[in-house]
């Protein structure tokens, strides 16, 4: 992957999961370069960084493997507080995050989202708080009355739109729509002490479940915008619906649980949404990888 990727750019865009896959990816080239090879962020920036964008380069290769946090693919703005506290946030549905210009021109682009895309981040978090929460925009417009499925539709409709018309996306790009990466929550969720300690193996078989069924309609809306892509005017290469969510279920045994990052307090929730390294993240970028050989992935006859 190394050699089919000189001189190119492989970008991951999303949330936190998305990085974890980005992460994977970092440890699999660096496994692969030879020794005393140099690789480096390009801005200088530490890689504990969570916000914004880190572009980490394999020198020999002229490769640069970046992520850029975005977990709704949309921009979402911290408006100025108004002295009632009416409303803290806005998803703009119309709109990509102001680092979307860095996504062009990337070689192979990998999008994931969903998991923010739930009633807790977005319209519940607006009773909690009051009507202070996050409201979802079109233009200047706010709609209190949006549903979150129109609006996750009417988001991935902008990152089409982007996609299909943005100049800098090249003609030869390979575009990845990665599915929903289950969590394993046993006896609760995340803020009320849920926990995956002590799953020592995988599961063989999923269910259906409530949860499973909820995931449904966010993996249908991404693999319809995938599809809907596949003919795309003036584009060489099919956008792929990456799907992991299946296999990834079964993986109740993945996660960090109560193994979190140093220095993290004794009493934090565990951790079973993300996932340990190495693990599940690598499977999904041997199947893109697989996807891509199976494409013609090859930067060096498009860059010489």
């Amino acid at each position: 992957m190394l050699e089919r990727s000189r001189n190119g750019r492989i970008v991951f865009v999303g949330d936190s999961i998305g990085r974890n896959q980005w992460e994977s990816m970092l440890c699999m080239l660096a496994a692969a370069m030879p020794a005393g090879s140099r690789i480096y962020e390009q801005f200088g920036k530490p890689l504990s960084r969570h916000k914004g964008y880190l572009s980490m380069v394999f020198a020999d290769y002229n490769l640069s493997v970046e992520y850029y946090r975005a977990p709704m693919l949309v921009m979402v703005d911290r408006l100025p507080p108004a002295r009632d506290g009416a409303i803290r946030r806005a998803i703009r549905l119309d709109a990509l995050p102001r680092h979307a210009a860095r996504w062009a021109g990337a070689d192979v682009l990998i999008l994931n989202t969903g998991h923010w895309w739930n009633l807790h981040k977005t319209i519940k978090s607006v009773a909690i708080h009051a009507r202070s929460g996050n409201y979802f925009t079109v233009g200047d417009r706010f709609n209190m009355t949006t549903d979150i499925k129109e609006a996750f539709r009417r988001s991935l409709q902008t990152v089409k739109d982007w996609a299909l018309t943005n100049p800098r996306l090249s003609k030869s790009s390979y575009i990845f729509f990665r599915s929903y990466s289950p969590s394993h929550y046993g006896n609760g969720t995340l803020d009320t002490g849920g926990s995956c300690a002590d799953q020592w193996d995988p599961l063989t078989m999923i269910t259906i479940e409530s949860d499973q069924q909820e995931h449904l309609w966010i993996n249908t809306m991404i693999s319809n915008v995938a599809r809907s892509m596949r003919r795309r005017h003036g584009m060489n290469n099919d956008a792929v619906f990456l799907n992991i969510t299946y296999m990834t279920g079964l993986r109740r045994d993945g996660h960090p649980s109560r193994h979190r990052e140093p220095e993290t307090p004794s009493d934090a929730p565990e951790d079973c949404s993300h996932w340990c390294l190495p693990g599940v993240p690598d499977t999904w970028n041997q199947m893109m990888y697989g996807h891509l050989v199976s494409m013609g992935y090859d930067t060096r006859s498009t860059k010489t």
